[in-house]
């Protein structure tokens, strides 16, 4: 009877999928699973599996659609076959739909690989509906408080998820994955170099993370990213596991070099650094050899909508996307724009958090980041837009010491508005500061700009 409900619950959701090609506004990642899942409860535990095929399951907080990229297109270099959510419907009707569009009409999955993104408060769910051979943990950091309340929360909700046969991947640098190696026989750790000799700037803003074993304070050794690096534990001896995959930047920041050869990439930020981190990890886990994993890194291209670059007359605008409400995120984003030392101007478009009831405006994870990086003389003008929080973020800067007179805010979310504003300056590089759909909203005003320009 189970056998039936599932074949007539796949055929529907393959129906649906079809549908959703040919009806506008039906999304085609995640419908087909989500009325598959009404139609029969813990409807993937019934799909099959080839005997050799491997699961990977990616989860955390940040990094996780761009490590499941990069792994997914390490397998097709390799020439092996892959099923996976790549795309970053990460959540059960998303997983769901990924595997009615990679079975057959029997509702198996020839595949030799399967590699799911999954959101982390669905990790435990999933692992009891699919065992997985491998999970890799990007970090657990402050994310979407609303929901996910603090860390503590999603770390154990991932404790109940890994007790069971399968090998971690898991970052040395970050407290709170690391920590999930704790009396485990399987476990690989990766991390990227960085300089303990540049002292560590404190300020009484500065927040850091408590130890996720004995809640004592985490000192770092140093920080490549808002809470990761090296670090270790005076209460309990929690540290950076030392036998870690380590991998760092070449000196011409063109290449990152991992057991002393060097691979050459794209994108060398210290947020894709990690993912190349965890990628070396699974690499040598699956015994994957060098000439692969350079291929592999040489034909992915990062999804859309997270670094570009766009033109808009004289200016070039870099936009830097960030997960809204989540602090490493933001940070990093600020890294990349400050790392460029040229005379720039600094657009902030922070937006409301839109999330269930009770809905709410603020932009209090703000103050978890390090704003005076920029001001080391190369901004020449900040523009702070947003219908909701634009003055939130210009109190921010200005708390933060940036002269009043260098802050412009817009109380706006109109790009065609930003676009005017920015010909008043003569500055040509523009680094944009927001979230995701603020992309598309961009890329539309700049068409219509260059037309207007014609």
């Amino acid at each position: 009877m189970k056998r039936i409900q599932f074949l007539f619950a796949l055929l529907v959701g393959k129906i649906i999928m079809g549908l959703t090609k040919i009806i506008p506004g039906v999304s085609g990642t995640t419908w087909p699973g989500g009325i598959a899942n009404i139609l029969m409860k813990r409807f993937p535990k019934y799909f099959k599996f080839g005997d050799n095929t491997r699961i990977v399951m990616v989860t955390g907080t940040s990094g996780k659609t761009t490590t499941t990229g990069m792994l997914a297109q390490l397998i097709k270099s390799w020439g092996k076959t892959i099923c996976t959510n790549d795309i970053g419907a990460n959540m059960d009707r998303g997983i769901a739909t990924t595997l009615i569009r990679n079975s057959t009409m029997g509702g198996r999955v020839k595949a030799d690989y399967v590699v799911l993104e999954v959101d982390e408060r669905y990790l435990p769910i999933m692992t009891k509906l699919i065992a997985p051979h491998v999970i890799l943990v990007t970090n657990v950091l402050k994310d979407q408080s609303q929901r996910n309340g603090e860390p503590g929360v999603i770390m154990t909700k991932l404790k109940a998820a890994i007790d069971g046969d399968m090998h971690l991947i898991l970052n040395a640098h970050e407290p709170n994955s690391g920590s999930l190696g704790f009396n485990k026989d399987s476990v690989s750790y990766y991390g990227v170099a960085g300089d303990s000799t540049v002292a560590m700037e404190s300020i009484a803003t500065d927040v850091s993370c408590s130890c996720p074993v004995c809640g004592d304070s985490i000192h770092f050794e140093y920080e490549n990213l808002f809470n990761i690096g090296k670090y270790s534990c005076k209460g309990c001896g929690l540290k950076s596991e030392e036998s870690a995959t380590i991998i760092a930047a070449d000196a011409e920041n063109t290449a990152f070099i991992c057991d002393g050869t060097s691979y050459k990439v794209k994108y060398i930020s210290k947020d894709f650094m990690y993912c190349y981190a965890s990628l070396m990890a699974f690499a040598k886990h699956e015994g994957i050899d060098s000439l692969t994993i350079q291929k592999s890194i040489n034909d992915f291209k990062i999804q859309s909508g997270r670094v570009e670059q766009m033109k808009a007359g004289d200016k070039t605008i870099n936009y830097l996307r960030i997960k809204q409400e989540t602090p490493v995120t933001l940070q990093s984003a600020i890294d990349v724009a400050t790392a460029d030392k040229s005379e720039k101007i600094v657009v902030l478009d922070l937006s409301e958090i839109v999330d269930f009831s009770p809905k709410y405006t603020g932009m209090y994870y703000a103050y978890d980041c390090n704003f005076r990086k920029f001001m080391d003389g190369s901004v020449v003008k900040y523009i702070c837009m947003s219908k909701t929080v634009c003055y939130d973020v210009a109190t921010r800067l200005y708390l933060e010491g940036v002269d009043k007179k260098d802050i412009t805010v817009i109380p706006t979310d109109d790009y065609d508005v930003l676009l005017a504003e920015l010909e008043k300056y003569d500055t040509k590089t523009v680094y944009l500061l927001t979230w995701m759909h603020s992309y598309y909203s961009c890329l539309a005003s700049i068409e219509k700009y260059q037309k207007k320009e014609v």
